[in-house]
């Protein structure tokens, strides 16, 4: 994971780490949507493209004059609506997992890492940051905060 500062992460998270992991992911998220939104490639990342420019160039073309808090409020916004569509559709914590070999397999071997992730402690982590219910479901609370 890139590094981001601007958004709070100010390096790249350990491997192995759980802490923090919820957070890191939903932010990014969150940036992901507002370069879709944007029609921005994000590969333009690793090329060392951060969000001050992105939202610069964004009040430029709209002659807005959103802050930086207001730029990632909408990216959350985004992410959050894409999430209702999907809770409307079934889509809940059952559906939000990892392949089972990722879950089962220990890898073994030299250079390998045998730890298993800890999904059930990393989704908590997540829906909290997120303000989502534990199955996964943006609570009344959270939507009424994003104007939703």
């Amino acid at each position: 994971m890139l590094s981001m500062p601007e958004i709070g992460i100010d390096q790249p998270l350990p491997r192995l780490e759980v802490k923090g992991k919820g957070e890191a992911a939903a932010k990014t998220q969150n940036i992901m949507g507002l370069f879709d939104s944007l029609k921005l490639c994000k590969f333009a990342m690793f090329g060392g493209l951060k969000m001050t420019p992105i939202l610069a160039w964004y009040n430029m073309v709209t002659g807005n004059s959103m802050t930086m808090e207001e730029f990632l409020k909408t990216g959350e916004r985004i992410f959050n609506l894409k999430r209702m569509y999907n809770v409307r559709c079934g889509i809940s914590r059952k559906d939000d997992t990892l392949p089972a070999r990722f879950l089962t397999l220990k890898h073994e071997g030299e250079g390998l890492n045998p730890n298993l992730p800890p999904l059930g402690e990393l989704l908590y982590d997540y829906y909290k940051f997120r303000g989502w219910n534990e199955e996964g479901i943006p609570t009344p609370e959270k939507l009424k905060e994003l104007g939703l």
